[in-house]
């Protein structure tokens, strides 16, 4: 295909959901540049009425180069122009989830997922049957049937503004009618059958802005269709519906001049917009993220050097702001302060071999992702029995303690996340001394390092050609990318190539600054691997019928097979492997109990925390009445992140008052606490640092 003339970026989109009202000035925006929120200590994430603010996505075109490379944001004074945003929400229609069928298939690439999956079925893929089971596709028992299952696909049709009709609703509806009355009105079949009629769920809010497009997520309304059905389930609930959404950002630009217009409609000039839970600690980042996953599944190959180590030791030391294990002992934390109290930190960036010994011992804390030991504790299954941990512990559990891919497996290693092979290989570079740095790198703590590599990217966004690309990355750092049980915001089809129509490096690095090259593992260029019009016509309401099997995503990889279409996103095809509610997934997974004190394992704490300090605790620390040794009491006194809510205990799978909390959550979402940046206020004596961060809540209360 032709190189692009124009494009629309950021390439891949993220709008979060909130309570908040959908308007420019009572919202806050997806991140354009990565690293630039980190150290903010003003910023609001709650409205005047403590309602949370949704994270809204705005979208520029970019000229671009013959090459097909952006170059310049055009102007709205230069062109007339047309944006259409057409989303769905497929949830209810897709399969229950039990965990990633990639998991038993056999890879070419193994950058983000270790061969042992497959080869030592180290956690086997589990097929799955379909939500709500009992709307059926009657086309599967008799030939001609008729489909109702596509009623439980919510597509409203696509909505376009522009400078003469600046701001449209997406409303959809749920089930979506599709069969017409007598006067041609459509109802819902399956509404029907319930004695119900169909129910609106809007699934966000487009808004034309001087040229560019806004869009806005929906309200985070879920519900069930009968009110007396309860979320019971972390993933699968038959009959509910949400409004989390995705699907394709168009654009028609017309020359005010030459009249000469441009579509940019196809997979190389679109964007792709998915819709997310609250990200409730905006300023901390996961561990991986979505944008290595992404770079891993192109293979490439890096010249080692710092940068593309530090951003993972520094993600992992910030977590201690939202998960407790991350910030007592053992922990990653204490590990950073005993080298500044032994007068070492400089060998986080020192290649030299009087530091051998410190970067190997990082090195050895981190689990590795080839899974070639058995014996870290055993997360237990719901099938609990006082035999399940006999003979295990012989290995002391690694970095990051965190749940993996494998948690539906009692004993196997891949209970545990590790980090993708792609990002292991770095850190293994790193411990051998295989690096560049600065030669005049001279930092005191993590912070003054985290400090300046921010600076890199805030640099290279002055050159208009790279801000385009660091748009889409400052989005995808801010998602996870793993493990995937299934994630918080888009899941395991992510790792894998074949979801992307375009993926490569555009700029080997991100900076230069004093003859010195900071690569990030650089810029890139990532399309969603969108399908035409006209085989979104064919393929929008697929499946692989009752069940669907890790065989089939297996034969799916192969481009000459039918089942590849899988891999071509229509509308609504990358959210629908999430859970449903999205407030049964996004709580139900906080701490998990081993048979050991500490550490507390936990899930998605950069998203969702698990553990925090508390806006109320921050005054007291700031209180020069108390004794300086009760005031570090109480900085290093981290409370629950949802107990404010009410939600109860809510934690793996298998824990008590698990479901009270599933429940709990659909209705107390709006509560929780939102993780900001403040200035600490102390002095520092207290050894308290100067950034914390803090979680607020709408209700003056403990957050």
């Amino acid at each position: 295909m032709e190189n692009p003339k124009f494009r629309i970026y950021p390439s891949i989109g993220i709008a979060r959901l909130g309570n908040g009202p959908a308007e420019k000035d009572q919202v806050i925006f997806s991140p354009e540049i990565p690293w630039a929120n980190l150290f903010e200590t003003e910023n609001e994430y709650l409205t005047d009425k403590g309602e949370i603010k949704k994270q809204a996505q705005r979208f520029y075109i970019y000229q671009c180069d013959e090459t097909g490379n952006p170059i310049k944001k055009i102007e709205e004074k230069e062109y007339d122009i047309e944006w259409t945003a057409e989303v769905a929400n497929k949830k209810p229609f897709w399969y229950n989830f039990n965990n990633s069928l990639d998991l038993s298939i056999q890879l070419e690439n193994h950058q983000n997922l270790s061969p042992n999956f497959y080869d030592e079925r180290i956690a086997p893929a589990i097929s799955t049957t379909y939500r709500n089971p009992n709307v059926l596709n009657e086309g599967l028992r008799k030939s001609g049937g008729e489909n109702f299952r596509k009623e439980l696909v919510n597509s409203p049709p696509p909505v376009t503004v522009s400078s003469s009709s600046t701001r449209k609703e997406i409303c959809g509806m749920f089930p979506y009618p599709h069969s017409p009355k007598a006067d041609g009105a459509k109802i819902s079949k399956i509404a029907a059958k319930l004695k119900k009629s169909s129910v609106n769920v809007k699934l966000g809010t487009v808004e034309y802005d001087e040229g560019t497009l806004i869009f806005y997520g929906a309200d985070g309304t879920s519900a069930s269709l009968n009110p007396s059905d309860l979320n019971t389930d972390f993933a699968d609930n038959s009959n509910w519906y949400d409004d989390i959404c995705d699907g394709i950002i168009t654009a028609k630009i017309t020359h005010k001049t030459t009249k000469e217009s441009y579509y940019l409609t196809d997979a190389k000039s679109a964007a792709w917009i998915a819709t997310t839970p609250p990200d409730y600690a905006p300023q901390i980042q996961p561990l991986s993220n979505l944008f290595d996953l992404i770079v891993g599944a192109a293979d490439e190959t890096f010249t080692p050097e710092l940068s593309l180590v530090f951003p993972l030791l520094y993600r992992l030391y910030r977590m201690q702001w939202v998960n407790a294990s991350d910030f007592l002992a053992p922990s990653f934390r204490e590990t950073i302060d005993q080298l500044y109290a032994q007068n070492k930190f400089h060998c986080i960036y020192s290649n030299s071999p009087e530091c051998k010994a410190v970067r190997e011992e990082i090195f050895n804390l981190f689990r590795n992702p080839i899974y070639n030991y058995d014996n870290e504790p055993v997360i237990p299954s719901n099938q609990k029995t006082d035999l399940t941990q006999l003979g295990t512990e012989t290995e002391q559990l690694k970095y990051p303690t965190y749940p993996g891919d494998g948690i539906n497996y009692p004993g196997s290693p891949a209970q545990w996340f590790a980090i993708p092979p792609f990002l292991y290989e770095q850190l293994k570079q790193w411990k051998d001394g295989n690096f560049t740095t600065p030669p005049d790198f001279n930092f005191k703590d993590m912070d003054e390092m985290g400090c300046f590599y921010q600076r890199q990217f805030l640099e290279a966004a002055e050159d208009s050609a790279k801000s385009a690309l660091l748009m889409t990355r400052a989005v995808l750092e801010t998602l996870y990318g793993g493990g995937f049980h299934p994630g918080v915001e888009l899941t395991w089809p992510m790792r894998h190539n074949q979801m992307y129509g375009e993926n490569r490096p555009v700029y080997e690095f991100v900076n230069e600054d004093k003859g010195y090259n900071y690569g990030f593992y650089g810029l890139w260029e990532v399309r969603i691997n969108a399908a035409s019009p006209e085989r979104k016509k064919e393929i929008f309401y697929n499946d692989f019928g009752y069940e669907m099997v890790a065989y089939d995503i297996q034969e799916s990889l192969d481009p000459s097979n039918p089942k590849h279409w899988i891999w071509e996103a229509t509308p609504g095809d990358l959210t629908k492997w999430m859970g449903i509610p999205w407030q049964s997934d996004a709580g139900s997974c906080q701490t998990v109990f081993i048979d050991m004190q500490y550490p507390v394992p936990a899930w998605w704490a950069a998203n969702l925390p698990v553990t925090i300090l508390t806006a109320e605790s921050l005054k007291k620390v700031q209180d020069q009445s108390l004794l300086p040794e009760t005031r570090q009491y109480i900085y290093a006194n981290r409370l629950p992140w949802l107990h404010s809510a009410d939600t109860g205990f809510v934690g793996y799978h298998a824990e008590a008052g698990y479901q009270n909390g599933l429940i709990a959550m659909v209705y107390k979402w709006k509560s929780v606490g939102m993780v900001t940046g403040r200035k600490s206020g102390v002095s520092p004596e207290l050894e308290i640092p100067d950034i914390v961060y803090v979680a607020y809540d709408g209700k003056g209360g403990i957050h």
